[in-house]
């Protein structure tokens, strides 16, 4: 796999089990080379296909959104009583079609993921897919903006089970009916696109749901603060609407994610979002 050079020196980011780092390493294929690209986005050359993070906003976890979490815990993992996270989208190019993973928070809350999209020198007119993980504002309120669209040729795909939880949901609403025709249940399992993979991951929501490709896991809001929930799944956030759902999925995703040796991609990782090597 040929490595796309950029900058002279790359620091790539690694979650190690029990605590988090950053080192360099060279990655064996089909693992991605990861290369800097520009304020906010990061590429990374998988096989088949190619990934941006676009980062929507920086932000930090607060240690008081684990309230079962032990104190001892939060002292070891978020010692400064916070964690390093963000609102991250993912974009994918393959076949010459660019497919969006989450939408942020959209233009009226500050999110600037469509500015990404500007310094890779693309308009909303140009993504073709977006799948959505879930119904939170911070994942869907990028789709709509003044009352209209902000991806004019974009066909939709978010899990029948979430849309159904959030039927009465303002924002969802507003999306179910700009979008119409061009939005698309789906159930859990299902193929999307004949190459993306939907697998159910509830707890954090009804139907909360990751997507894979290849190698690439992309979880969603399986992990709030890395540094405590990676070494401590069992702890939730404030978010995980269901806890004991959410604990569940997170420690099978976890084990998922190890056996296959896959790379994930998560919304609220620490820039570039995107975990390589997800311990031992």
């Amino acid at each position: 796999m040929k490595k796309t050079v950029l900058f002279p020196c790359v620091l790539l980011l690694m979650l190690v089990s029990c605590h988090q780092k950053q080192e360099q390493k060279n990655i064996d294929v089909p693992e991605p080379q990861e290369t800097v690209v520009l304020d906010g986005v990061y590429h990374f050359n998988f096989d088949g296909f190619e990934l941006w993070t676009l980062q929507d906003v920086q932000r930090k976890m607060s240690a008081d959104l684990f309230k079962d979490a032990k104190k001892a815990d939060i002292k070891q993992f978020m010692p400064d009583g916070e964690a390093d996270a963000a609102i991250n989208t993912f974009l994918i190019k393959k076949n010459g079609k660019y497919i969006l993973f989450d939408t942020g928070l959209g233009l009226e809350k500050g999110g600037v993921m469509l500015d990404k999209l500007t310094l890779l020198n693309l308009r909303p007119e140009d993504i073709s897919t977006i799948c959505i993980t879930h119904c939170h504002g911070d994942h869907i309120g990028g789709l709509v903006s003044k009352g209209e669209p902000v991806f004019p040729n974009a066909e939709v795909y978010c899990s029948d089970k979430e849309l159904n939880a959030f039927k009465n949901d303002a924002l969802t609403k507003e999306v179910v009916k700009i979008y119409d025709s061009r939005l698309h249940a789906f159930a859990a399992g299902d193929t999307l696109l004949g190459e993306i993979r939907s697998i159910a991951a509830y707890g954090h929501t009804p139907g909360h749901t990751f997507y894979q490709i290849g190698n690439l896991l992309i979880v969603g809001d399986l992990i709030h603060a890395a540094a405590l929930q990676i070494p401590h799944p069992e702890y939730c956030a404030k978010y995980d609407t269901d806890k004991k759902s959410a604990v569940k999925t997170r420690k099978e995703a976890y084990q998922y994610i190890r056996d296959n040796q896959l790379v994930v991609a998560g919304m609220h990782l620490p820039f570039s979002g995107v975990i390589e090597h997800f311990g031992e």
